[in-house]
């Protein structure tokens, strides 16, 4: 049995690295329809690895990694696809930050909603730490442990940062993937003197 679950985890890591590349491929253009009986495979294995009885810690704890990588990536793209029927494809607007001295945006759930860095919008940031645990989960990191309170202050220290060199009033967030690297990149917004604020 032991052998089987090791079988059966390790068939996990490869299929969902495959369904990963499926899907990059469909987004791209290259494939016409989404790998849907793929990751339907996959979700069968899971289902069934995760009811099987597992005695070792290390299985337990790659499943779990597996899952979670498995459920980020899901979450991923369901985004994209929804993203994709709206007519938005790959864009993604980022998040801007407002001064503790603006008003702040109502937070609408969209990943490129107007979020403060106030410490009453605690929602505020969500959308953009959920992309942030999404595209760490999808570099097979463990996003489980991420936590967002201290995802909060990294966002509100780079933000300040920011501000104090370049002087801006308006900043923007975004999350980017460099060199199997997940970043996230806070820039100056341009502001313009004539229409809205």
């Amino acid at each position: 049995m032991a052998v089987s679950i090791a079988r059966d985890l390790d068939l996990l890591d490869k299929s969902i690295a495959s369904l990963r590349l499926d899907y990059e491929r469909f987004f791209s253009g290259d494939l016409k329809v989404p790998p849907l009986p793929a990751r339907k495979s996959v979700e069968q294995v899971l289902r069934r690895v995760g009811n099987a009885s597992l005695d070792k810690a290390e299985e337990r704890f790659r499943l779990q990694a597996l899952q979670s990588r498995f459920t980020a990536l899901s979450e991923l793209w369901e985004k994209r696809l929804v993203a994709r029927e709206e007519g938005r494809g790959r864009v993604r607007p980022p998040i801007r930050v407002r001064p503790a001295e603006q008003p702040a945006a109502t937070p609408s759930g969209d990943a490129g909603a107007a979020a403060s860095v106030k410490g009453s919008g605690r929602g505020d940031l969500r959308s953009l730490f959920d992309r942030y645990c999404a595209a760490r989960a999808a570099l097979g990191e463990d996003a489980s442990r991420l936590r967002y309170d201290r995802f909060e202050e990294l966002v509100k220290k780079q933000a300040a940062e920011i501000r104090k060199v370049t002087g801006a009033t308006r900043l923007a967030f975004d999350v980017q993937t460099r060199d199997g690297k997940v970043r996230l990149v806070g820039r100056s917004l341009q502001t313009s003197t004539k229409g809205t604020p």
